[in-house]
């Protein structure tokens, strides 16, 4: 619930990294009263005590020159709210993402928010029947959900906002239960990140981190309140998969799993030819450590989950059994990718991207920019645990790890790949199904000895739009 605090000191005594946005009261008859509400919000660690959000609205009767600073920005004009929250709006609760915080986010914060902008329909002199008779909610009980309301969006004639309270596996529920060959629909999709690694969020909103700043969700309110109507087409691409390929945790299987292996029992297999996806789609070692950390056990832990199961699949150091080919914006054909390090032409790492992070602060591909559309591939032989380690830590420093290159044991130079691709094929040759898993924007896909994935950046097609930053792109 938002509450008022009425302060004599400005806003300059706030913490600017906290405010969302600022609005101006309105004055009376006689030209009294007027100064601002600035709205701010503060976060607790995903494993604290309680209710980790807070929503305060702080009421100045005045601004002076820092107090204008503070605020440079970040002021929104009751009669320019972005024209896109004036369309049909769906809010869609992924209580499975992330830590499990949004449907707290959706109660304590954008709820109350949207009343305070919109209106909440109690003022019948206003003549605005407020959010409520065009805002709906869904809520997930199940892995299908957001693919069953994304279905049901198909073939809309109007503007429809569907504002996402989820991480990366909701957009790509979202753009595969939207997809039909043939069929249009106009969805703008405005992402508040709630996951595990946000890498879509993370990746738009790039431009703006600093050292420290704003949190993401401060963020997120900040594009969607004052974003201006800066909707874009989200560039996507299309992953096509071998006969024979299923959905690993697919809605009605049993997902027991054994934390210790990784290994889940799949009683409910369901086959899929294809995915469309906007964010990577990965063979090696990224797909084992989605797919492996994404227990209860490890989920509890939010974004350490990763860390902790990296730990153990770098124990094992498993060199995968695969073939890469790539296809260039220069060449029509496919040109084989190989590797010296380690034992014959085995990888750790293929990872296909349209976004340069896969979380704030790991850049996988530093050459991206936001919605550019570009296909890139990252990938590496052989190299073992502690150089795989190595590589990844290079994500941490902005990227290094793209220029990393050595000599294996017979002197034979080697190194990170990194290239803008068309289109890419992965062959896995692997026995065990556990190396048989490949990942497609937080999907996992099971393919059969022998199968491949393919990767192609679609050209022409516009799936949906996303809400993106001021003067970013």
């Amino acid at each position: 619930m938002v509450w008022t605090t009425t302060l004599d000191h400005g806003p300059a005594a706030l913490n600017r990294d906290e405010i969302i946005f600022a609005v101006e009261q309105p004055a009376d008859g006689e030209g009294r009263g007027g100064g601002y509400f600035v709205y701010s919000l503060s976060e607790s660690a995903e494993d604290g005590e309680g209710d980790p959000f807070k929503l305060s609205r702080t009421s100045f009767d005045s601004l002076d020159g820092p107090d204008q600073d503070v605020l440079e920005g970040l002021v929104l004009d009751w009669q320019a709210v972005p024209e896109y929250l004036n369309k049909n709006l769906e809010v869609v609760v992924s209580t499975r993402s992330g830590t499990g915080r949004a449907m707290g986010f959706w109660r304590v914060v954008l709820q109350p928010l949207l009343s305070e902008v919109l209106g909440d329909g109690s003022d019948s002199s206003s003549g605005s029947d407020g959010y409520r008779s065009r805002c709906r909610v869904t809520v997930t009980s199940s892995a299908d959900t957001i693919r069953e309301f994304a279905r049901g969006l198909r073939g809309d004639d109007g503007e429809t906002v569907v504002l996402l309270l989820s991480g990366d596996g909701g957009v790509v529920d979202l753009l595969n239960g939207l997809s039909d060959d043939g069929e249009t629909t106009k969805v703008t999709v405005g992402v508040l990140p709630l996951g595990t690694g946000n890498a879509l969020f993370s990746s738009l909103h790039k431009p703006l981190y600093g050292e420290k700043g704003p949190s993401g969700l401060v963020l997120g309110l900040r594009t969607l309140f004052l974003g201006g109507g800066r909707a874009e087409a989200l560039p996507t691409f299309r992953a096509e998969f071998s006969r024979g390929a299923v959905l690993v945790g697919a809605p009605g299987a049993d997902a027991a799993t054994d934390v210790g292996t990784g290994e889940r029992s799949n009683a409910a297999q369901v086959q899929v030819d294809h995915l469309i996806g906007a964010i990577v789609a990965s063979y090696g070692f990224h797909a084992s450590l989605v797919w492996e950390s994404d227990t209860p056990s490890y989920r509890r832990h939010g974004a350490k989950r990763f860390g902790m199961a990296a730990a153990e699949l770098l124990k094992e150091s498993h060199a995968y059994d695969a073939t890469l080919d790539i296809v260039s914006p220069s060449s029509p054909t496919y040109t084989r990718v190989r590797h010296t390090s380690g034992t014959g032409n085995k990888f750790n790492y293929i990872l296909a991207t349209m976004v340069s992070n896969l979380e704030r602060g790991f850049t996988i591909s530093p050459e991206s920019k936001p919605i550019d559309g570009k296909l890139r591939v990252v990938h590496f032989g052989d190299v073992g645990g502690e150089r795989t380690m190595e590589i990844m830590m290079g994500g941490y420093r902005g990227g290094e790890h793209v220029g990393m290159r050595w000599k294996d044991e017979d002197e034979k130079e080697d190194g990170v790949g990194y290239e803008e691709v068309e289109e890419m094929r992965v062959t896995i040759y692997e026995e065990d199904s556990r190396w048989r898993k490949v990942c497609v924007d937080g999907t996992i896909v099971e393919v059969p000895r022998g199968g491949w994935m393919t990767v192609r950046r679609e050209v022409g097609v516009e799936r949906s739009r996303v809400l993106v930053p001021r003067d970013v792109v």
